[in-house]
């Protein structure tokens, strides 16, 4: 079953995280055309880890990105070769199925190498009329290339020879042999020849192949202490010949070619692909053959299906947003939308949180909302609405909390302050962590910039960490390009937070906000960035692009 990736923005909030693991549950509810799979494209905080261990559900796999990959696009339902295997057996069945190359494996399926149309004409378009050429058999592979019968078994299973064949007069048969010949590298073809016979059989011939008689008579002959295979073939010298170069096992004609990964991007091996002589590449885990990517698959390459929660912006979407085919997108911010090559259901309300619209759709499909999924989703908006206190929180927001509260059996205001207590201090955690967690990227009238928030219970050990927080930002301003970077810290008791920035002249000098130091400000009453903070952003900046 195709599967449908759900998932929130970069650096992840519990709000983004909840809705996408609760709306993936009713979408398997009421579309059973796909697979729904939760993601997450970056990694949790201790409080979103908090809510789902309440919950009892696990968090969503994380994925780096939803770039096409080899895995998405490869050919699983093949048709393989054994490296013992002889090249008649192989022409066979690529003639039969109408293939230009196979897989190569051993008896453990593990890849050895490819071979195909192109590899083979090569071995028979060589000019080496100046030397003999050697062949690699296998006495199996001879045998059942030649569909004759073993008369005699030989010491060696496996061995090198170049084909004498006995069609001279005995006395200029031997000195042929005395001058071209190395016994334990002669394959002797003969007909019903005595004399030769008889001398072949006090030989060190690792075979010898006896055509123009009958399979009776060949059973009647003698072979005294010889060593060697003895094979009767139905065939004249000609045919037996044939046979004899058709018995090669395909191993020995191996090329090497390098596997990919099935995580390998399709970007990534198409320049091998077209440079490959079969127009293809094995995909390999483990040592073992799991498929065969082609120019033909690369061609019709899968791309990922895609629902958006939580934002509607490229620049926070995960990473191959733009190669996915985008299906929905249910979001509570301000439209700053992905483009989209297609129409898109598209759900969006002024609410506090993409939690409450999750909550919202469950009612308007009908679908019953088990505990463990009111659980995530109370969590959600508790922790976006910041206990109902931001100035984002709507009526929607509070009657859906107050409902699943009655469904969880929780008291919301006690859930929310439990939530809340579940993250560390500011003293407890990284720099990195703490600007990091809820960190999103915006651009507006040619500035791009960053705005982080970090939520806690007092601001006041902000002053141990401001310096290292000041130093964080300006790597994540170098990192992303940016040309402004900003932190705002929260305190969800007393409803006011600071705001840390990287500095940009044209825009703090008209700053609104009371300045505590440099590039420090003092935010009474703003607990939410995009409804407070974002929006005296974007006013500042509209005022300087004049």
């Amino acid at each position: 079953m195709e599967k449908v990736f759900i998932c929130g923005h970069k650096n992840p909030d519990t709000d983004s995280v909840a809705s996408a693991a609760s709306y993936a549950y009713l979408k398997s509810q009421i579309n059973k055309d796909y697979e729904f799979v939760p993601i997450r494209c970056g990694t949790v905080n201790d409080q979103t880890k908090f809510i789902f261990q309440k919950a009892e559900m696990p968090l969503p796999e994380y994925m780096k990105d939803i770039y096409p990959k080899v895995i998405d696009s490869m050919t699983t339902r093949l048709i393989t070769a054994e490296e013992n295997d002889p090249l008649s057996k192989f022409l066979r069945i690529l003639r039969e199925k109408n293939l230009r190359f196979m897989p190569v494996i051993n008896k453990d399926n593990e890849y050895e190498g490819m071979l195909g149309v192109n590899d083979v004409t090569e071995l028979f378009l060589r000019d080496d009329r100046e030397s003999k050429p050697v062949f690699s058999l296998r006495a199996d592979s001879l045998r059942r290339s030649l569909r004759g019968t073993v008369l005699n078994v030989g010491e060696k299973e496996e061995f090198s020879a170049s084909v004498v064949v006995a069609t001279m007069a005995y006395d200029d048969f031997n000195q042929h042999v005395a001058n071209v010949a190395n016994e334990e590298n002669t394959l002797l073809i003969t007909g019903n020849r005595q004399n030769i016979l008889h001398d072949a059989f006090k030989k060190k011939y690792p075979a010898i192949i006896i055509v123009g008689l009958s399979e009776e008579a060949c059973k009647k002959l003698d072979f005294g202490d010889y060593k060697g295979w003895v094979f009767y073939s139905p065939f004249d010298s000609s045919q037996t010949i044939r046979c004899v170069e058709m018995a090669t096992p395909i191993g020995k004609l191996l090329k090497k070619v390098e596997p990919c990964s099935p995580y390998d991007y399709i970007d990534s091996v198409a320049d091998a692909i077209s440079k490959s002589s079969t127009k293809s590449l094995p995909v390999v885990s483990d040592g073992k053959l799991i498929g065969v990517i082609t120019g033909t698959d690369i061609l019709k390459r899968k791309r990922a299906k895609l629902i958006m929660m939580d934002h509607n912006e490229a620049t926070q979407a995960i990473d191959g947003a733009e190669t996915a085919d985008l299906m929905e997108i249910i979001d509570h911010h301000r439209l700053g939308t992905i483009k989209t090559s297609s129409p898109v259901t598209f759900f969006a309300k002024p609410v506090g949180s993409t939690c409450t619209l999750v909550y919202q759709l469950y009612k308007a499909n009908k679908v019953e909302i088990p505990k463990k999924i009111a659980m995530l989703l109370l969590g959600g908006m508790l922790s976006d609405t910041v206990i109902m206190k931001s100035p984002t929180t709507t009526q929607d927001d509070i009657d859906a909390i107050n409902d699943l509260s009655s469904i969880c059996g929780l008291d919301a205001k006690e859930y929310g302050v439990e939530i809340f207590s579940a993250t560390d201090s500011l003293t407890s955690r990284s720099a990195k962590d703490i600007i990091g967690t809820d960190f999103k990227i915006f651009e507006e009238y040619g500035v791009r910039f960053g705005i982080s928030q970090a939520e806690t219970v007092t601001l006041a050990q902000l002053g141990e960490v401001e310096g290292k927080l000041r130093e964080e930002l300006f790597n994540v301003k170098e990192n992303n390009k940016l040309d402004w970077m900003m932190l705002l810290v929260t305190d969800i008791i007393k409803e006011e937070s600071q705001l840390i920035t990287t500095g940009f002249a044209p825009a703090e000098q008209i700053f609104a906000y009371k300045k505590l130091g440099d590039n420090l400000y003092f935010l009474p009453g703003v607990l939410s960035r995009k409804k407070q903070l974002l929006p005296e952003i974007s006013r500042i900046l509209e005022e300087i692009s004049k």
